[in-house]
Order: structure tokens, then sequence, then C-alpha cells
């Protein structure tokens, strides 16, 4: 009488330590492609926009410092996506020629 909650012990066991060890090789696996690119946790179009939006803001209340940092985590974010975050990358790159100090005898950067 005792063999059958022993066997289904046995089977609990068993798919407990199988779902562990499939975790640990997925976390694994995402610990590795984040260190080869530290963009990848960030790079979805809400948190793009969200960063821009805090960049815009930064820029229309004179925070030069705050608007070059968010652009330039979008751009270096987006960068190593696909082509749907090109329009954040190039709103960026606008934003960094706008608000990027630049010597007076440089000319500006050509249109990308």
């Amino acid at each position: 009488m005792t063999q059958p909650p022993r066997r289904v012990a046995l089977v609990l066991t068993l798919v407990a330590l199988v779902l562990a060890v499939g975790g640990a090789l997925s976390f694994r696996r995402f610990v590795s492609h984040s260190q080869r690119d530290p963009g990848f946790p960030y790079r979805d179009q809400a948190t793009l926009e969200k960063v821009m939006q805090r960049a815009r803001a930064a820029e229309a209340h004179g925070d030069r410092p705050g608007a070059i940092v968010a652009y330039r985590f979008v751009v270096a974010v987006g960068a190593g996506g696909d082509s749907t975050f090109a329009r954040y990358v190039a709103a960026a790159r606008a934003g960094l020629e706008r608000v990027t100090p630049r010597p007076a005898d440089t000319p500006p950067s050509p249109r990308r």
C-alpha cells in the first residue's frame, strides 16, 4: 500500500528536478546573451519611447547633460536592434546634434 505514494513522490521529485535544471539552463543562456549584448534587456519600443520622452523633456527644460545621457542610451541600445528601432536611433542622433556643444569652426555633420 505504501508503494503508490512513493512512486508519485518519485515522479514529482523527478519533474521538479527536470524543471529546475531547465530553468537554470535558460537563465544561464539569458545571462550569457546579456553579457554579449548589454542593451538586450532594454531593446523594446516601450523602453525606448520612455527614454526618448525623458530626453526631450530634459532638453526642453535646459538639462543638457540629462538629455545627452538619454539620447546616447537610445543610440547605443537601439543600434543593436532591428529596423523597427531605426526611427528612435535617428531621432536620438538628431537630438544629440542639437544638444552636443560643437566648436565654432567645426561644420555640422552630414545627414545620414
